[in-house]
């Protein structure tokens, strides 16, 4: 009924109108009581009305002497003093009027049906009519009609009264509980508005509203900006965490690529330098040519997969030859290890997942495994698809990952993990792909990391 309010409104508006109802309610209980109580009066003031008149003319209904009951009827009419009649009637045990005294104009069918001892009211005529059996004399019943139209009249201005009265009242009270309601819940009101609508960092609650809080009120939301602090202060600190791990893995990256340029470009001027020498030779200049060529391949190929891991097209799709683009910016730091590298690849020509991110992913697992594994220890990356997924697995042979970064890897915990190995890289390009990882860690036989993405098809 009240769900087009707004939530803060919801509750001190129920409350002012239960309030209301109750104040109301309890008002109509208390007059339907008191009218109950005012008709028991007036039947019990009918009943000694008739108590006298049977003691004034039960002697002469005995004797049957109905012109003297009659005239004592009429000086009853004179003499009306509190009570004024409007109608006497004397009935027999039939029903039938034996004497009737009064103005016959007020006489109805409620007249003979009041029993004897009771009473009826009519509120239209302002007549209450009471009957009593004649206890000298069987089956003789008075039936009297007394005017008590004041006495309605006044209980109608009365209830009526009260009835504005109450409801003002009431009105006042749902208003004062509407009030104090809103006004006690709106630190609450503001709190829950905080909390619902935060999006990035929470909002801390200007320290004007907690001022005007109650002490309980003012407690919890200092509280709330305590914690929405810290909140901003490890959001920020993880940033730069995350910033300080992704330098550190770009710098491990550039290492292995001018590592891997190194390589070639020694060779290249190993063959300039014989040019010089003996360019004359046509085989050793061939040779050198030959040298100089493979050179600038393997540069070229190493500048491509760069670029291709950092720049990508867009909307590039994973493939094999990525994998293959892997092998050779992994391999300087394998080879500087002494670590040899085995690729198990089964995949398509083409995975419906885009490429960079799962680049970088597998980048940072291997250069993991290379640095972890001992000399002539084996670093192998798996790739298979599994229904609706992506399944990588990259095996070291090294001494085992930490407890403490096994977990962080695995999601299990979110604390902070080692700076060397760029675990929260990973762990975010994972929660962008909607990915996962597994570890299983052991100090003799290495560690291996099973990562499960899905497919964008099936996601």
């Amino acid at each position: 009924m009240i769900s087009w309010l707004a939530p803060e409104f919801r509750l001190p508006v129920i409350a002012g109108l239960i309030v209301f109802v109750a104040a109301v309610a309890t008002t109509q209980i208390a007059l339907w009581i008191g009218n109950r109580v005012g008709d028991r009066q007036m039947e019990s003031v009918g009943q000694v009305y008739l108590d006298g008149l049977v003691a004034n003319v039960g002697g002469l209904l005995t004797e049957g002497d109905l012109e003297e009951v009659e005239r004592r009827f009429a000086r009853a009419f004179v003499e009306q003093l509190g009570i004024r009649e409007k109608v006497l009637l004397v009935l027999d045990d039939k029903g039938d009027i034996l004497l009737r005294v009064g103005d016959l104009s007020y006489l109805s069918d409620m007249a003979l049906a009041v029993p004897a001892g009771g009473t009826r009211v009519d509120e239209a005529a302002g007549i209450a009519w009471v009957a009593r059996s004649a206890s000298n004399v069987p089956g003789i019943r008075l039936v009297a009609a007394l005017d008590v139209s004041q006495t309605l009249d006044a209980r109608r201005r009365l209830r009526l009264g009260v009835v504005l009265i109450d409801l003002l009242i009431a009105a006042l009270c749902g208003v004062a509980a509407y009030v104090a309601l809103h006004r006690l819940a709106r630190p609450i009101n503001r709190l829950m508005l905080h909390l619902s609508s935060a999006e990035g960092q929470p909002e801390t609650i200007p320290d004007a509203a907690i001022a005007q809080a109650d002490p309980r009120s003012a407690a919890l939301l200092v509280a709330y900006n305590r914690m929405a602090e810290s909140v901003r202060e490890r959001e920020a600190l993880a940033a730069q965490l995350a910033e300080r791990e992704q330098a550190a893995a770009l710098g491990r990256l550039t290492a292995t690529i001018a590592h891997e340029v190194r390589n070639p470009l020694g060779g290249m001027a190993t063959s300039v330098s014989t040019l010089k020498r003996f360019g004359e030779d046509a085989t050793v200049r061939r040779e050198a040519i030959g040298l100089l060529e493979r050179g600038i391949e393997t540069i070229d190929s190493i500048v491509t997969s760069t670029l291709n891991l950092f720049r990508p097209e867009e909307e590039r799709r994973l493939s094999r030859e990525d994998f293959e683009d892997l092998r050779h910016l992994v391999r300087p730091a394998a080879v500087k290890g002494g670590v040899t590298l085995d690729w198990r690849i089964d995949l398509p020509g083409e995975v419906s997942l885009g490429a960079v991110a799962v680049r970088q992913v597998l980048l940072n697992l291997l250069l993991n495994a290379c640095a972890a594994t001992p000399p002539n220890g084996t670093v192998t990356l798996e790739a298979r698809i599994d229904g609706t997924s992506l399944i990588c697995t990259v095996s070291d042979e090294g001494s085992g990952l930490e407890p403490d970064n096994s977990q962080h890897l695995s999601g299990l915990t979110s604390g902070p993990a080692s700076k060397r190995l760029g675990l929260d890289v990973i762990v975010g390009l994972l929660g962008s792909l909607d990915g996962s990882a597994s570890v299983k860690s052991d100090s003799e036989t290495g560690t291996t990391i099973r990562v499960m993405i899905p497919l964008e098809s099936a996601a």
